[in-house]
């Protein structure tokens, strides 16, 4: 069974300097997304949330080992990726 290390994203977010970013995004898909209940809105925000833990997850696994610099670059590279995608987010195309 391989270790799991919980990632505290707000931290990593912080200690990057993207947390800004990231709020910049998660508030660009919440107007995109037109009003929202409470709970529509904090599942958004999570799920972007999730989708950067797992990404950054993700690269770590493939080197091996992340700084903080690496961290800070991942980040930056999945933020810029979802703000080109436009606020509506990935167009998700049919297999």
């Amino acid at each position: 069974m391989e270790p799991t290390v919980r990632l505290d994203l707000t931290t990593i977010l912080e200690a990057t300097g993207e947390l800004q970013h990231f709020l910049d995004l998660g508030a660009a898909r919440l107007r995109a997304k037109g009003p929202l209940s409470e709970e529509a809105s904090e599942e958004l925000i999570f799920s972007l949330a999730d989708e950067l833990e797992d990404h950054l997850r993700e690269m770590r696994s493939r080197q091996g080992s992340a700084s903080i610099s690496d961290l800070r670059t991942w980040t930056r590279a999945w933020i810029d990726e979802r703000q080109e995608a436009g606020p509506e987010g990935p167009r998700r195309t049919a297999p």
